[in-house]
Formats: C-alpha cells, sequence, structure tokens
C-alpha cells in the first residue's frame, strides 16, 4: 500500500521532535519501521502479529462510535518521557496523479491524554473529509 505524508502528519512529526518527545533513535528503531509496515502488509489481516494487537493497532473512535476510515497506532511508556503516542493513520481510496488506489495517509500525532485523544478523533473526521476531496496537503511518501 501507498504511504502518504500529509502537512498535518509533518508539522505534528516537527513539534513532537522540538518538544524532546522521542529521539533520533527512538525514530530510526520504532516509529518509521512501524509507520513503514503499512507499505507492504495489510493491516487488516487477522493473522498480523503487530497489526493484530490492539494495544498496537485499532480503529479511531470518537463519542464511542468507530470513526470510518480511521486508525491509530499506539505506542505505551514511549520515548525519554514515557508517553503514550499516538499517530492517526487514513486508509481509503483516493486519486492522486490520476490513480486510483488504496492509500494510507499519516495525518497526524500527538501525546496521548483523555482530552487530546477526544480532540485529535475529532478532528480526524475533518482530516477524512479532507483527503477525500483531494484538498490536503501532500508533503510526500514513505
Amino acid at each position: 500500500m501507498e504511504v502518504i505524508i500529509t502537512e498535518w502528519g509533518l508539522q505534528s512529526y516537527i513539534y513532537l521532535k522540538s518538544m524532546g518527545i522521542f529521539t533520533d533513535q527512538d525514530y530510526r528503531i520504532q516509529l518509521r519501521p512501524n509507520a513503514e509496515l503499512l507499505k507492504t502488509d495489510d493491516p487488516f489481516d487477522p493473522n498480523h502479529p503487530k497489526f493484530s494487537n490492539a494495544k498496537f493497532w485499532g480503529p479511531a473512535t470518537s463519542l464511542g462510535k468507530i470513526v470510518k476510515y480511521g486508525y491509530k497506532m499506539k505506542w505505551h511508556n514511549f520515548g525519554p518521557g514515557n508517553v503514550q503516542l499516538r499517530l492517526c493513520v487514513v486508509i481509503l481510496e483516493s486519486v492522486i496523479e490520476k490513480v486510483k488506489l488504496k492509500r494510507a495517509f499519516i495525518c497526524n500525532s500527538y501525546v496521548k491524554d483523555d482530552k487530546t485523544d477526544a480532540r485529535e478523533m475529532a478532528r480526524i473526521k475533518i482530516k477524512i473529509q479532507k483527503i477525500e476531496d483531494g484538498t490536503f496537503v501532500y508533503r510526500g511518501k514513505l
């Protein structure tokens, strides 16, 4: 699957990196390889060891309901501050450069707390709409 980096994803990476939430080593050893799993593996395959682990991968939920096309990668006790880090991913069929494919869009990362998690799950709905409309900012591919 093609993995697209959005402006939201890039900006959240820059922000979290500047705040010292993760180190270069954390990024190289954990974050990047886990995100790259989206390129080669089917996250919907129930036999995949990483994607079948609910502590690592799951649907985005807002107000107790699953958000269509929205997912989260999760890391627990992560980085120097032992934070709960989340990466929002949108997986849907889209047209980019006249090619229609199922793609994974890296939307944003955040440190989880009850308030932030609820806010980000509400925001992912807007991001999904912008991706569907083609009005998101494309920053590259993994």
